[in-house]
């Protein structure tokens, strides 16, 4: 299948136009010249006609003679002569029946030609052009007429071959200009074309490397400012986005394969711990110590794989929250969480300054609230004793931001960039309960379905966590 390129169809559709245009115009040019060397022939031949007449009356008048038809044709000879001389032309004389009479030739006359003289028996002036390319002579005759009496013919068969010949100059001359413009106009507008459909040319390139895969063919966009530049750019804008696309899923693929690997593992070890235990509870039921210390440790391992299936359900809730919005007074909802916390915070001596401002967002408050206490109880658990939490929150933008700083120890800084993600933990927890790693992971996702962000940053074993919520 032959590739019709879109430059070449418009090409040879504008040639097309052109070679009609100009064929068009080359008809007028010639009509044109032809017309107006047929108004200069016209015109001689008039001026000529009654040059004749003047010359032959004073022929007469000269040679005193009377001016009818039969002295006519016996001088004709003369006049004839007289008159070929001066018009430089064939000149013939005859009778009113245009058959006696003289005739002094210039140059070759084509005698088949004898429709001028039988117009002008009919007392009709008359010319005729020969179509003989090697004939440049007009033939006419004309009836003569003094004082109202027809005396005879007159015949005058002037050369116009210098006219004709110029006039034939000029038309192959603006028809080799005319060609030549045509030509030039062609390759410019090729050249117009070829510039203009570059950027669909890089297109389909584009669109090709696409279905091959290869996301990273980039269109460079130049500042014509025209359609094609626009679809240039919504084609760059289209790739980028596919590419994000593409780049989120195999993210997520990636994410899903690894939320199954570590959920494999988080359910697993809880469970080898309860069937451990239970056989050492089956082999020693009656040892008091070791039975209690086995019952024990199931219901602690039993309670671990509790709160991480309810984590689990939690975060693979879906894409939007189940639960009806409602109007919250969030920093008063906040204010009650550290009140309800500071049995920990006494255990561990650590002190809290917060400093909240009021303001309602929309949203459900049981989710809200178990953001503020995963936040807060990550701050417990990752705090030296003795140590200082600060809350802070104010408005910002039309946005409702609260910042949670504490002290930690030995913590990456790189951590932030892993915090949110599923089964991701800290290895630095100063208790013994470090959690399953899906604390902020449900964070995120419960903020981001509020139309919020959530943020980490840690300089300095300094962690801030910095939540922005939709003020109302």
């Amino acid at each position: 299948m032959k590739n019709k390129k879109l430059k070449n169809k418009i090409l040879i559709r504008v040639g097309l136009l052109l070679i009609i245009a100009g064929i068009i115009l080359n008809l007028i040019i010639k009509g044109i010249i032809e017309h107006n060397e047929s108004n200069v022939i016209k015109n001689d031949i008039n001026i000529k006609k009654n040059n004749s007449i003047d010359m032959i009356e004073q022929f007469f008048v000269i040679n005193d003679k009377p001016l009818n038809e039969e002295n006519l044709v016996f001088y004709s000879a003369e006049i004839c002569k007289k008159l070929s001389n001066y018009f430089n032309a064939t000149v013939g004389i005859y009778d009113i029946n245009g058959e006696f009479g003289n005739k002094t030739i210039v140059g070759t006359e084509d005698k088949s030609i004898n429709e001028h003289i039988i117009k002008a028996k009919s007392n009709k002036s008359y010319i005729v052009f020969n179509d003989k390319l090697d004939d440049n002579k007009a033939y006419f005759a004309y009836p003569l007429y003094i004082k109202g009496d027809f005396l005879g013919i007159v015949e005058i068969i002037p050369e116009y071959k210098e006219l004709m010949k110029n006039n034939k100059s000029l038309y192959y001359l603006f028809t080799i200009t005319e060609f030549i413009f045509v030509f030039l106009l062609l390759i410019f507008i090729y050249l117009i074309i070829s510039r203009s459909t570059k950027g669909l040319e890089d297109l389909q390139k584009g669109v090709k490397e696409v279905s091959k895969g290869n996301y990273n063919y980039e269109i460079a966009v130049k500042k014509n400012d025209d359609e094609v530049e626009e679809l240039a750019k919504e084609y760059n804008e289209m790739r980028d986005k596919i590419k994000r696309q593409i780049g989120d899923i195999h993210n997520f693929e990636n994410s899903r394969r690894e939320f199954f690997c570590n959920i494999t593992h988080e359910l697993k070890t809880p469970l080898t711990s309860i069937t451990g235990y239970a056989e050492l509870l089956k082999d020693n039921y009656y040892n008091d110590i070791l039975r209690d210390r086995a019952i024990s440790s199931m219901i602690s391992e039993s309670n671990k794989l509790n709160n991480m299936i309810c984590n689990i359900l939690e975060a693979s809730k879906g894409q939007v929250l189940c639960k009806s919005n409602e109007t919250i007074q969030v920093g008063l909802l906040l204010k009650e969480t550290i009140e309800e916390m500071k049995i920990r915070l006494n255990y561990k001596h650590i002190s809290i300054d917060f400093k909240i401002e009021d303001c309602n967002i929309i949203g459900v408050e049981d989710e809200i609230k178990s953001v503020f206490i995963n936040i807060l109880e990550n701050a417990i658990k990752y705090s030296k004793d003795d140590e200082e939490i600060k809350v802070i929150t104010k408005i910002i933008d039309s946005f409702y931001e609260i910042q949670v700083i504490n002290k930690t120890l030995n913590l990456d800084d790189n951590f932030k960039y892993r915090a949110f993600e599923p089964f991701v933990r800290g290895e630095n927890s100063l208790n013994d309960d470090r959690g399953n790693g899906l604390g902020l992971y449900i964070c995120k996702y419960i903020i981001e379905e509020h139309g919020g962000s959530i943020k980490m940053d840690i300089k300095n074993n300094e962690v801030k966590i910095n939540i922005r919520l939709i003020a109302m």
